[in-house]
């Protein structure tokens, strides 16, 4: 299977789990054109930016080790053209990591806060 499968799977693994905790789909894939989102999720009020790592043969934390801070500043970019385009400056906003691994799903809500 190739990365780019093998993360589109680890990603519909992850929705389908949020949408089974209650959370809405916005948008998959967002992209800006200074990073990706992979999940775009509605949270009652909050709107929930994924970052999802799909490690099948790592161990528990190996995908929370790969956000790095690079990864964060890109993510608060793309995150801030996602609702500037949307014209939801003033919606409430929080990043969450879904990392699966051999070990499982691990959903760490408030992974990190813009600009971490």
């Amino acid at each position: 299977m190739s990365v780019y499968r093998t993360g589109l799977s680890g990603e519909e693994q992850a929705e389908r789990y949020l949408h089974s905790r209650g959370y809405e789909t916005v948008a998959r894939r967002w992209r800006g054109e200074d990073g990706e989102i992979d999940l775009i999720m509605k949270d009652g009020e909050f709107i929930v930016l994924v970052e999802v790592k799909f490690r099948p043969s790592g161990r528990s934390g190996d995908g929370l080790k790969a956000v790095t801070p690079a990864k964060r500043r890109r993510m608060t970019h793309a995150a801030e053209a996602f609702l500037m385009e949307r014209e939801w400056m003033n919606v409430p906003v929080r990043f969450d990591v879904v990392e699966i691994t051999r070990d499982g799903l691990n959903h760490v809500i408030n992974a990190f806060y813009a600009g971490t």
